[in-house]
């Protein structure tokens, strides 16, 4: 659940990539990097990859004094690998001078690998997924003989949609499986960027034109266009499709090799923005709409509950909603503004509990000789639950109810988020008794998930378009190569 940056325009890009940095870090704070890349001269003027968020690494970069008109920038929540500072985003490869930062997981990433280093000598200098996919796209472009094309509109619809299409046609002998959004550099041509065939990771397009001033970006959520302000023309790129934008500002789009969509349901409860905008609507108001649905699903709870009271910060609108329908008092915790970016789930394990307590500011008031419904996004450890549930109890509560707008996350998830093993999971079949033990074990007078259906229609969405990976058990690719993913990824996080 990494974010994504890319701009391209005829002048200095570093400052909005950094500004998109900043406005994504909510997705990836172990580590960030930008490339930039000044067509004029043919040369890539800054490269930097560290560990940390974007704020704290770009925080003394004197922007104004690198030029350059093309640029990526990544933040990265670490789902392969073993160094963050070594594995961290954006890749770059001397064939081709590809550089590319991606946001999702490649589910064969150590098949790719092998047949890459066994076929094509190629070298791997870190443990991140993208890098297979980076020498698959580049080993593809290669094998059409590019550099004999002059013309930039055949070099697009002749040689690198044609390659791209064999990069992400599973059918293929160098192609990627699994969710991805992409954005990469093509030197001496352009910006390029591209969705899986499933359209599992968000990725939008827009451009600002000021006078004589113009340039295009691509971002993992439009609240990146808000912070960088004077976008329009906000575009979500649909599966399998590819946006090219050459030196010119001439925009190629294809769909390259689209499949059955299959939109994740986690991005909404948990990973986005409020303001971002997604299939045509804002993430608050997909919110606002899970507790709308919460309410409706347990209407019959609602005598039992005098106060409503969101875990922060994600579930907000939803805690709002219930309590509006259910007309109740609201509020009891808020985040604590020093700490706005720490999300527990993506800590270290040992970090977790800490994150917990330094994110979070309880109001006694609220909370004293209440029945208290805590509003939560998703259960997966359920050591938030438990943590919070205990601090609310010693501050007085009669009774906490936990209600949640997600279903029980119950299976890894091979598109990005760093479940390493099922067995970490609270819950891992969604039967009553291992309800009632989590509910046992997070202390909670009552457990409460909102239902599968439920959730995909408050996100404008069916059972037949989103991914039912970490609910269902049921993934939309071929997940036999996972397994030794899987084996690798839990060394790398005991190391």
């Amino acid at each position: 659940m990494c974010g994504i940056i890319g701009c391209i325009g005829n002048y200095p890009v570093l400052d909005d990539i950094v500004k998109g940095l900043v406005a994504l870090q909510h997705r990836g704070i172990q580590s960030t990097g930008a490339v930039i890349y000044n067509s004029k001269h043919d040369e890539f003027n800054l490269v930097r990859r560290e560990k940390g968020s974007a704020q704290d690494v770009f925080a003394n970069l004197n922007t104004a004094n690198i030029q350059g008109n093309i640029g990526v920038g990544h933040n990265r929540y670490a789902t392969s690998g073993d160094d963050l500072t070594k594995d961290a985003q954006p890749l770059f490869t001397q064939k081709m001078g590809l550089v590319i930062a991606h946001n999702g997981q490649i589910a064969n990433y150590l098949a790719l690998k092998e047949k890459l280093k066994e076929e094509k000598n190629y070298r791997f200098f870190t443990n991140c997924d993208a890098e297979p996919l980076l020498f698959a796209l580049t080993q593809n472009l290669i094998d059409l003989k590019p550099y004999k094309i002059k013309s930039t509109e055949k070099f697009v619809k002749d040689k690198l949609f044609p390659a791209l299409h064999n990069t992400l046609n599973s059918t293929k002998p160098f192609s990627a499986i699994g969710a991805y959004s992409v954005v990469t550099i093509i030197p001496g041509r352009g910006l390029l960027a591209f969705k899986d065939p499933h359209a599992i990771r968000p990725l939008n397009f827009a451009k600002r034109v000021n006078d004589d001033k113009v340039q295009y970006a691509f971002a993992s959520e439009t609240t990146a266009f808000h912070l960088m302000k004077g976008f329009k023309d906000f575009y979500e790129l649909s599966a399998g499709e590819a946006v090219f934008i050459d030196l010119d500002f001439n925009v190629y789009k294809e769909n390259i090799h689209s499949l059955d969509e299959r939109v994740c349901i986690f991005e909404i409860p948990y990973f986005s923005q409020v303001d971002s905008d997604y299939r045509g609507e804002q993430v608050y108001d997909y919110r606002y709409k899970l507790g709308l649905a919460l309410a409706e699903q347990y209407h019959e709870m609602k005598d039992q509950i005098d106060v409503v009271v969101p875990v922060p910060k994600s579930p907000i609108p939803a805690a709002q909603a219930l309590a509006d329908v259910w007309e109740k008092k609201y509020g009891g915790i808020v985040a604590r503004p020093s700490h706005s970016n720490i999300r527990a789930f993506q800590q270290e394990k040992g970090k977790r509990g800490n994150a917990i307590d330094q994110k979070h500011l309880f109001v006694k008031s609220h909370l004293d000789g209440k029945r208290v419904a805590l509003v939560d996004d998703t259960m997966l450890r359920a050591d938030t639950a438990r943590r919070v549930i205990e601090k609310v109890y010693s501050l007085g509560a009669k009774e906490v109810h936990f209600y949640v707008t997600f279903p029980p996350f119950k299976a890894i998830c091979p598109g990005g988020i760093d479940i390493a093993r099922n067995g970490e999971l609270i819950i891992n079949y969604g039967i009553p008794e291992e309800i009632e033990n989590a509910r046992r074990y997070i202390g909670a007078n009552s457990l409460n998930f909102l239902d599968l259906e439920r959730t995909a229609q408050a996100q404008n969405l069916t059972m037949k378009n989103v991914c039912l990976g970490c609910t269902q058990k049921q993934y939309p690719f071929d997940m036999k190569d996972y397994e030794r993913f899987q084996k690798l990824r839990s060394q790398h996080r005991g190391d």
